[in-house]
């Protein structure tokens, strides 16, 4: 029987919000495991009981726990699991990442093992609230309901890196935050690309990107300017996504969301 893949995920500060339901998607995936790392700015940070509350629901267990600066133990936290179970398959996802598989779990990687592959690739589809706000995550309706506009913002806007490694096999080099590995071996993007679906665009994400660059700077991380260029987009619309601009390829999810192939020959043409 083809084996299933942990996930690897790790939460800290505002992300906590989009935990559960995050969680609760992968594990409907029929995930093997949860790896779940807890990223504390302080030991006794506020968050540590939510993250506890959220976890003992959803059946997983906090596996590792980092504190400090997210930039420093980031590549850690999602290589630990991967040197340690080095033959498995793992999805990698931050709380506010949902991605979407075309096939079950097991054909995928059985597709995989027989063509050697050791990876899959994907990108952002950002995901926007229907009036281009930040709204408060209620959790009476599914992200989806909440913020059913898709959009390629990531890039466009802030010069981001929206490229993402969504499924890989065991503890090959993967750079910062998940977007790019030098092996050859991955699955063809013209045969497998998946969409990763991003909440981040939620209640306070103005506040928490001003007090990202601020850290940012104080730790010499140069690119504080991706959070600053959505600072300054958001400031000349009226402190919303303007819905009207045309490169953000913005349109409904559903049934299915339309620009989907466009937004991924953008991304692949990406250097």
């Amino acid at each position: 029987m083809m084996p299933l893949p942990h996930l690897i995920t790790t939460v800290g500060g505002a992300a906590v919000p989009t935990l559960e339901p995050m969680l609760r998607h992968y594990l409907s995936l029929g995930v093997e495991s949860v790896f779940l790392n807890l990223h504390l700015q302080q030991e006794h940070d506020p968050i540590r009981e939510t993250v506890e509350d959220v976890a003992r629901r959803c059946g997983v267990r906090i596996t590792d726990t980092y504190i400090g600066d997210w930039h420093s133990i980031q590549q850690e936290a999602y290589a630990k699991p991967r040197r340690d179970y080095p033959n498995d398959w793992f999805i990698l996802a931050d709380s506010d990442e949902f991605q979407q598989y075309p096939a079950p779990l097991a054909d995928i990687i059985a597709e995989c093992e027989q063509h050697n592959w050791d990876h899959l690739k994907g990108c952002f589809l950002d995901r926007l609230a229907a009036d281009g706000s930040f709204p408060s995550i209620d959790t009476t309706a599914t992200l989806e309901q909440q913020f059913p506009l898709g959009a390629m913002l990531t890039f466009p806007v802030m010069l981001g890196d929206p490229r993402k490694i969504t499924l890989v096999r065991g503890p090959i080099y993967i750079i910062d935050g998940q977007h790019f590995t030098y092996s050859p071996m991955g699955c063809p993007p013209d045969i497998h690309y998946i969409p990763v679906h991003h909440f981040k665009w939620t209640q306070g994400i103005p506040q928490r990107l001003a007090q990202r660059i601020q850290q940012m700077k104080q730790s010499g991380v140069t690119h504080w300017v991706e959070s600053q260029r959505f600072l300054d987009f958001i400031e000349a619309s009226g402190g919303r996504i303007d819905l009207h601009e045309e490169r953000l390829l913005i349109a409904h999810c559903h049934p299915t969301y339309p620009h989907w192939d466009a937004m991924k020959q953008f991304v692949l043409n990406l250097r």
